[in-house]
């Protein structure tokens, strides 16, 4: 008995068979190695803040903020009075710090609380997750919310820099081009 090669049409409408699951194994090493990323990544974002922060404030705040959480906001205050006269600076300042105190929290739990490491090297529970505890609570991160800080942080850095650059330009035109930039670019 010949069998009838399938069309598009019959094909895209079958039902999807059991061992066509999407598969993504994700092994100890890779954990590992998402684990070190976003350190490595808070470590370029902490050193662009501090930096902005000398910038913004004439070099006068080097012994200042000393937490990362005291850092984001010495450096978004000294950008109200910019962010006063100028709307758009103050809409991308607030969208940036809240992703930067969003990935603060893993960066947190990795730093001051991680109790375990699961790989799922065969993709076969989709299970790959850190598990953290802090202050109490218990929490799992997945190996894709590790992807997602990756991706944000290594955009961020370049938004902290953008808006800080805004922040000491006097021709509102030259700011809206870097705003225009920072959305297009690094604000995914």
């Amino acid at each position: 008995m010949a069998h009838k090669a399938l069309d598009t049409k019959e094909f895209e409408a079958r039902p999807p068979m059991e061992d066509e699951a999407a598969i993504n194994p994700v092994s100890f090493v890779e954990m590992k190695a998402s684990v070190g990323s976003v350190l490595f990544l808070w470590s370029s974002i902490e050193r662009e803040i501090t930096k902005r922060i000398e910038e913004l404030d004439d070099g006068k705040s080097r012994n200042g903020a000393h937490t990362l959480a005291q850092k984001i906001a010495r450096w978004e205050s000294l950008q109200a009075a910019v962010c006063a006269e100028r709307p758009e600076h103050r809409d991308l300042l607030l969208e940036v710090r809240a992703r930067l105190l969003m990935a603060l929290e893993l960066r947190n739990r990795i730093t001051h609380g991680l109790i375990g490491i699961t790989a799922d090297p065969f993709g076969h529970h989709g299970d790959a997750h850190l598990e953290t505890e802090l202050n109490g609570e218990k929490r799992k991160h997945a190996h894709s919310d590790l992807e997602h800080v990756m991706r944000i942080l290594s955009h961020v850095v370049w938004a902290i820099g953008g808006l800080s650059d805004a922040a000491r330009q006097k021709d509102p035109r030259k700011a809206e081009s870097v705003y225009v930039g920072i959305r297009l670019n690094h604000l995914p």
